[in-house]
């Protein structure tokens, strides 16, 4: 089965993902997985230009929004938890200021959370291309 957006287009006919928020930044700019707060200062340090942080897949599930709170600190606006199937732990997050998330929930779960239109444009249904961490 084809995954879908709510206007009916599949993931793969969409050119552009809907992304956008007047809250956070839009998905242009390097993504990197990180997994702990040492990760994050670390590539504070050796890529200064602008980039979004990504939790593993799943993270969200497992270690919850407060540990990915506390990975990332002030930089929740730019940062991505994978929450797996979990749409009510979604909502939780973006409800918390993380700027994406990525939930691989049935397609009545995210209908539901695309319901809330304030948050729509920040719900990925998968991960986005990830960057290479810098050497």
């Amino acid at each position: 089965m084809t995954d879908t957006h709510p206007i009916g287009l599949s993931l793969q006919e969409r050119p552009e993902p809907l992304i956008r928020s007047s809250t956070s930044q839009p998905l242009t700019k390097p993504v990197f997985v990180i997994s702990c707060q040492a990760d994050m200062t670390n590539l504070k340090t050796r890529h200064p230009l602008p980039f979004l942080a990504m939790s593993p897949m799943g993270a969200g599930n497992s270690f919850g929004v407060p540990w990915w709170l506390q990975v990332v600190e002030e930089e929740r606006s730019a940062s991505i938890l994978d929450c797996g199937a979990s749409a009510a732990l979604a909502r939780i997050a973006l409800l918390a200021g993380i700027g994406w998330v990525v939930c691989r929930a049935s397609p009545g779960q995210l209908k539901a959370l695309y319901s809330d239109e304030l948050h729509r444009e920040r719900i990925l249904t998968g991960a986005p291309q990830i960057t290479p961490w810098p050497r």
